[in-house]
């Protein structure tokens, strides 16, 4: 139906109410085969949306692995960023999609590219508990101190949420005990907050300041933590 429609004369370009175009739609359900017809049809490879999100973001977005090798085959920008500042990399740790991950890193993404709120694909796979893909990032050299807009690194991420696998990981990885977030808190103090005792107990049994407090965080604020939303 897409090649009938564009042997008639549609415009490959013409985009919806939210700036689309057909690539871009196409990438974002996984259609990889359209996506091919329409890039052999001389449709735009960094054209973008309202959010200012490209077809390969849109496809690392959902995990689709085999359009995200397409369009890199094609030249797609491996770097290009949405309005929120996300790489296809960022998106594709925070979904979960480890293959998708690899096949990015192999091309030469940026492990430590940051979105908007100054998160790595590694703490955003950290903050959501997302163990295998924590390890994946970490084998690849990813920054284990890497702090994100409210100075938070992916030990504080992970004793916010309550994740004692994921800490326990990341302390063996060598990751710093007592770092804190701009709030001055440190991941003991996040686990207690959180009320996670077996996070706690691990923390302490590891060495954590039992007398580390934090400033006084105003009230409503964001601090990068997920036990407090």
């Amino acid at each position: 139906m897409v090649e009938l429609l564009l042997d008639r004369g549609a415009d490959l370009e013409a985009k919806d109410s939210s700036g689309t175009t057909a690539l871009v739609e196409a990438a974002f359900r996984g259609h990889r085969d359209t996506v091919e017809l329409l890039l052999d049809r001389g449709a735009d490879l960094e054209a973008k949306n309202r959010s200012g999100t490209t077809a390969l973001v849109e496809a690392a977005f959902r995990g689709h692995r085999d359009t995200v090798e397409l369009l890199l085959d094609r030249g797609a920008d491996l770097e290009a960023k949405d309005r929120y500042g996300a790489t296809a990399l960022v998106w594709a740790a925070s979904g979960g999609y480890k293959d998708t991950v690899e096949l990015l890193l192999d091309r030469g993404a940026d492990l430590e590219a940051k979105n908007s709120d100054g998160a790595t694909a590694l703490v955003e796979a950290v903050s959501r508990g997302y163990k295998e893909m924590m390890e994946l990032l970490l084998d690849r050299a990813a920054d284990l101190e890497a702090k994100d807009r409210d100075g938070a690194t992916a030990l504080v991420w992970a004793a916010s949420g309550g994740y004692k696998d994921t800490v326990e990981l990341l302390l063996d990885r060598g990751a710093d005990l007592e770092a804190k977030n701009r709030y001055d808190a440190t991941a003991l103090v996040r686990a207690a907050s959180g009320g996670y005792k077996d996070t706690v107990e691990l923390l302490l049994d590891r060495g954590a300041d039992l007398e580390a407090k934090d400033s006084v965080m105003p009230s409503g604020s964001s601090d990068g933590i997920a036990a407090d939303t």
